[in-house]
């Protein structure tokens, strides 16, 4: 069974203690607050093999820094999906969808000029082909788009090989994800890919890309100010806990140092959410009854609901 997680209630209410918290990230709602802590927590709380050039205490200041950026690079989908379930009952948000693409399909998208794929819609089935991983799915049941959403951190380029097939797979994938919507109920009226390349950098050339500047326009929803708010709250805890082990390494013998203390769990002081009025028939089936007909992956982050 797929794993679902929701915006909690205390998510749409102002916490009385909202003094106690940064302007810039008092608003963050408790979900990812809890998902930086925990991404945190496993890189401090880990002791790093020493290195012998660097020695222990420098090794202990290298080893978070070399994973933090990837972390940071997955709690930007987290903040990304919850944006879209804040705003209310519009839309429909998994993370992390997983399907095979077929051959024909690829080779379809390898072999054809895009605006030649718009209208189609391909099955979805069977085993062999290529697995690919949509990181967020957004149904919008106003417009009736299904947008399939990439997310690159873009910090640094990443080209050749990797960047031509993320973008043949982001097209395929959205090909079948359609097909499978309209068999399953889901009235789908088109399928909007998108690269979210947050930095700008990635290097990867989609068809449509939006980066942190313009991501707001571009869905008409206040995004950035949700992740950016996230980058704030984990840039303060990797400064807390960065401070005792520099003081270490250069021999500040005046600082205490507890490298292995738990990260304290911070009071939620959440955002008000904006509720948008639809109305959906009552037959319709929600975005993640249609994809439960697709497998669970092996290992790895599962797919999700947000916001159900």
């Amino acid at each position: 069974m797929h794993s679902q997680f929701s915006v909690s209630s205390a998510s749409g209410a102002r916490s009385a203690a909202k003094s106690t918290f940064s302007p810039e990230y008092s608003d963050l709602p408790i979900e990812l607050r809890d998902a930086v802590d925990a991404a945190l927590q496993e890189c401090f709380d880990k002791i790093y093999c020493s290195d012998e050039l660097l020695g222990n205490k420098l090794t202990q200041v290298r080893g978070p820094l070399d994973s933090l950026s990837k972390r940071h690079g997955l709690l930007l989908e987290d903040a990304i999906a919850h944006a879209f379930a804040a705003a209310g009952d519009r839309y429909e948000v998994s993370t992390q969808v997983a399907l095979i693409v077929s051959r024909e399909a690829l080779s379809l998208v390898e072999s054809n000029q895009l605006d030649r794929l718009e209208d189609l819609n391909l099955p979805v089935g069977g085993s062999h082909g290529k697995r690919v991983v949509i990181d967020i799915l957004v149904f919008d049941h106003v417009t009736g788009d299904l947008h399939v959403v990439s997310v690159k951190r873009g910090g640094g380029a990443q080209g050749g090989q990797a960047a031509r097939d993320a973008r043949k797979d982001l097209t395929a994938a959205g090909l079948m994800l359609k097909n499978l919507m309209l068999r399953r109920g889901l009235p789908v009226l088109s399928v909007k890919k998108v690269l979210i390349d947050w930095y700008g950098r990635s290097g990867i050339i989609a068809r449509k890309t939006v980066t942190r500047e313009t991501v707001d326009a571009y869905f008409g929803l206040p995004i950035a100010n949700t992740v950016e708010a996230m980058s704030v709250y984990m840039k303060s805890g990797i400064a807390e806990r960065m401070a005792p082990r520099l003081l270490a390494a250069i021999g500040n013998a005046c600082a205490p140092v507890d490298i292995d203390r738990t990260v304290e769990k911070l009071i939620t002081c959440s955002e008000d959410r904006v509720e948008t009025s639809t109305e959906v028939a009552s037959a319709r089936p929600s975005l993640a009854e249609c994809l439960s007909v697709l497998p669970l992956r092996r290992q790895g982050r599962q797919m999700r609901s947000v916001g159900a």
